[in-house]
């Protein structure tokens, strides 16, 4: 299976690239880990390869040291399932473990038990009480067709290919088996996102 990292540039809320934003790993401070060190250090262990789709353009050397391919969107300005289409279309493996790039506690053990729920399905999305989580998810190759005519017709909603294909959803109660905080899904789009996060990953780290 690969693992693909959706990097979306610089954001508008944060001002830079989420994915290089530093997090220190002790209360100590100093040092530390970029986003996208931290989810590429995880995801190197499950994955035999990391893809990392940007729609920016930055050059591939500000990836180094991540053992990850690098990729531009195909479809430029397509939003995150253009991005998703671009992992897809490069990606070796038939599935593929799609992550946002502000999403620094990705659980291992929750994503080691999607992929052994993949057999017989297109996608697998864990879906919590307040709804799809769909840039934490599995999707397979097969998703290609139906995501290329939702882009032909400019329908950039991640969630309206799941009645065109077929689904695996894992709730929330068998997710939080896994992670009961739920914080594989904390994702980092403002200032106090990121403070926050700044706060968990010392305690996480111990």
């Amino acid at each position: 299976m690969t693992g693909i990292i959706l990097v979306g540039g610089r954001s508008s809320r944060m001002g830079a690239n989420k994915a290089f934003l530093r997090i220190p790993l002790s209360t100590s401070g100093g040092g530390g880990k970029t986003i996208i060190e931290m989810m590429a250090d995880k995801m190197r262990v499950a994955f035999k390869e990391i893809i990392i789709v940007t729609n920016s353009t930055e050059s591939a050397e500000e990836y180094q040291g991540l053992d990850a391919r690098v990729v531009r969107d195909i479809l430029p300005d397509k939003n995150s399932l253009g991005g998703l289409y671009s992992g897809l279309v490069n990606a070796n493996s038939k599935y593929s473990f799609v992550v946002a790039c502000d999403m620094p506690f990705i659980n291992m053990r929750l994503i080691e038990y999607m992929k052994n729920n993949c057999a017989g399905f297109d996608a697998i999305i864990p879906r919590l009480r307040t709804g799809y989580e769909t840039l934490h998810s599995i999707y397979s190759k097969s998703c290609l067709g139906p995501i290329e005519r939702q882009l032909a017709q400019d329908n950039l909603k991640i969630r309206d290919l799941f009645p065109q294909i077929k689904t695996n959803e894992i709730g929330e109660d068998t997710i939080r088996r896994f992670d009961p905080e739920l914080l594989s899904f904390f994702n980092i789009n403002k200032a106090d996102d990121y403070q926050q996060a700044v706060n968990i990953t010392p305690s996480l780290c111990s």
